[in-house]
């Protein structure tokens, strides 16, 4: 009858000891991988956000880039690492949109990672080389109805958001185009702007600079409404009317992550988004704060998954 009694003291003696370690949580710096290239949109927010998320959480986020076509090496270096909080990913749509063309994963979005939030969400831009003619959506259809693939198409990522906006711009004008992949848009840029390449769908937070310095032109925005940051240009579904294209931006753990590190991290990563540096940079760059909870992240993410597999599927879309 007495040796349930050093078990359960030593269970409690274990509960204590590791109380004060979930406390302290983080006690070393946080790893936030960026699956997408320096310059990119994503890396265009997270920079700003890991300094803020820093200055909460006492210890720093370090934004590492791991490059790659559609973010395989990034998700799937987060997949597989420790799931103790200390490393997360930040990515784009392409988080729900990549396995809609990819069957053979390394990981699994349902079973791979616990979402922390859906930071941000905005419409995108169609900016184009100051070399190239066209300056409206619709001079831009008419030269490529004029010669089928004389309009080329920068993709950052070939299965992103971006790769989806020009594959639906062109089946509802009823063009092709000449689509070439990058690992992100900060590699595409300078092709870009020498007019290498002419056009690209990107996030205004990575275009728009370039824009106002005068090395790249602003043909559109893809939302339903004009975007004052980007001063007002017209939007694509003016001339294709229902065309809307928006990514957004999540932040996640490895699968396992213990539930109050990932409610830490939920915490830190809302209170960063509300600092005015990162409110000026949303509003400069026509980003709209969202913050849902892990549980209402997750219930996105699924949703988004359902509706651009169905996409992908209904158009027979594939990888370029």
């Amino acid at each position: 009858m007495r040796k349930p009694v050093p078990t359960i003291a030593a269970l409690l003696c274990a509960w204590m000891c590791a109380a004060p370690a979930l406390a302290d949580y983080p006690d070393r710096p946080v790893r936030m991988i960026v699956p997408f290239g320096a310059g990119g949109g994503v890396d265009a927010l997270a920079r700003p956000l890991a300094r803020e998320m820093s200055q909460i959480l006492g210890q720093s986020v370090i934004v590492e880039n791991k490059p790659s076509t559609n973010g395989q090496i990034g998700m799937t270096e987060v997949a597989r690492a420790e799931p103790d909080g200390y490393t997360v990913v930040m990515s784009s749509a392409a988080y729900a949109i990549t396995p809609a063309f990819y069957q053979d994963l390394p990981y699994d979005i349902r079973k791979d990672f616990a979402p922390v939030t859906i930071l941000a969400s905005n419409p995108l831009v169609l900016v184009a080389s100051t070399h190239f003619k066209p300056s409206t959506v619709q001079q831009m259809i008419d030269m490529a109805r004029a010669k089928a693939g004389s309009v080329n198409f920068a993709a950052p990522g070939n299965s992103g958001i971006h790769f989806l906006a020009g594959e639906l711009l062109g089946s509802m004008a009823g063009v092709k185009w000449t689509s070439v992949p990058y690992k992100g848009a900060g590699p595409a840029f300078p092709d870009l702007i020498s007019g290498q390449v002419d056009v690209m769908f990107d996030n205004p937070a990575s275009s728009l600079p370039f824009v106002q310095s005068g090395r790249l032109k602003l043909i559109a925005t893809t939302g339903q409404q004009r975007l004052a940051a980007a001063g007002n240009a017209p939007t694509v579904a003016e001339v294709l009317p229902g065309f809307d294209a928006a990514n957004w931006f999540v932040l996640a753990a490895p699968a396992g992550t213990p539930p109050d590190r990932v409610r830490k991290l939920y915490e830190a990563s809302q209170r960063a988004m509300k600092q005015p540096a990162l409110v000026e940079f949303m509003d400069r760059n026509g980003i709209g704060t969202i913050l849902s909870t892990p549980e209402e992240a997750g219930r996105y993410i699924q949703s988004e998954a359902a509706k651009w597999t169905g996409v992908v599927r209904d158009n027979r879309l594939a990888v370029q």
